[in-house]
């Protein structure tokens, strides 16, 4: 068959002759396809001109079909169990049921909350695959222009129009020490208390959220740390446990190292929040993201009501002025 012909094989021709290779009566496929039996054989007999081959062996008492004819059924049934298949996919992609989604994930919030809500959408959303790619919040916002990435899970970082930012969740930021540290045994600590020890900052180029959180905490104070290098998050804590100094980090990090780390609250009337936003291109937020973003957000509160429930806790049971063990 040509390729010309092959233009003129449309799917009407291909439904038809299904019906009567299941059938293999014409009068009763003529009944089952509401026509009458004249023009249904007009239709077998164009779709043999057009295959260039009979389909069908008929005699006064049976009709079968021939080999090819045979050969063309099989197609046709693969045929169409491949469309549904893809008219399936498309609905379920439509609708955010499946389809992928790369993900830019900070290196500061893989040790956060995200990895549970995470799992919990690759439970819910099976069909949905999820490419995770670690990289800093600076170089994600361009990933996400070059569309290298569908959504970026990053400190707020990015002020433009065309990228849309939902926040996932906040934590506090806290001091870090090593076990054997002076202030160690404190319940929380004073800004007054950390200038006093050498202090690993955060570099500028990599993580300048958290340099800017941490500067504003001192310059608000009138207070000056003694900055003695910078690293960046998670190498920080590395740092901080081969004595190099203490340093001031978001809460969620306290989920490692504690073998060897202290955290510790910093007290003050306005406790520094680190928080955590989904950053998309504004003309390519799918349902799929929009289902990632509502997953993320509610597998993050629980967490942020537990933790606000243990500071309330206890401040009321311990009094403004033991800032220490006795």
């Amino acid at each position: 068959m040509s390729v010309s012909n092959l233009m003129f094989l449309d799917g009407k021709l291909l439904s038809v002759f299904c019906v009567v290779a299941e059938e293999l009566h014409f009068g009763r496929a003529a009944a089952r396809l509401f026509m009458t039996q004249p023009p249904l054989s007009q239709h077998i007999k164009r779709l043999e001109e057009l295959i260039g081959a009979p389909l069908f062996l008929r005699t006064t008492r049976s009709v079968r079909l021939t080999p090819a004819g045979q050969i063309l059924y099989d197609r046709a049934q693969q045929i169409s169990g491949d469309t549904v298949s893809m008219l399936r996919a498309v609905r379920q992609a439509a609708r955010g049921e499946a389809g992928s989604l790369v993900i830019g994930l900070t290196p500061s919030a893989a040790s956060s909350t995200l990895a549970g809500g995470l799992y919990q959408f690759r439970v819910e959303h099976p069909e949905i695959d999820l490419d995770l790619r670690e990289m800093t919040s600076t170089v994600m916002e361009s990933a996400l222009r070059l569309r290298t990435l569908d959504i970026a899970l990053m400190r707020p970082t990015v002020m433009s129009a065309d990228i849309q930012t939902i926040e996932i969740h906040s934590e506090p930021m806290m001091l870090v020490v090593r076990k054997d540290h002076k202030l160690a045994n404190y319940h929380r600590v004073k800004l007054q208390d950390i200038v006093l020890y050498p202090l690993i900052g955060l570099q500028q180029d990599i993580s300048p959220y958290f340099r800017e959180i941490v500067q504003t905490m001192f310059v608000r104070s009138k207070l000056v740390p003694n900055i003695v290098q910078e690293s960046v998050i998670p190498t920080i804590l590395t740092l901080v446990e081969a004595g190099a100094g203490i340093a001031i980090v978001p809460s969620s990090l306290s989920r490692t190292r504690g073998d060897s780390l202290v955290f510790l609250p910093i007290a003050g009337q306005s406790t520094p929040v680190a928080k955590l936003v989904a950053a998309a291109l504004s003309d390519s937020v799918t349902p799929a993201i929009e289902k990632l973003i509502l997953t993320l957000q509610h597998s993050a509160a629980p967490k942020a009501a537990s933790r606000e429930s243990r500071r309330t806790t206890r401040r009321g049971a311990t009094s403004s002025h033991a800032a220490r063990v006795p």
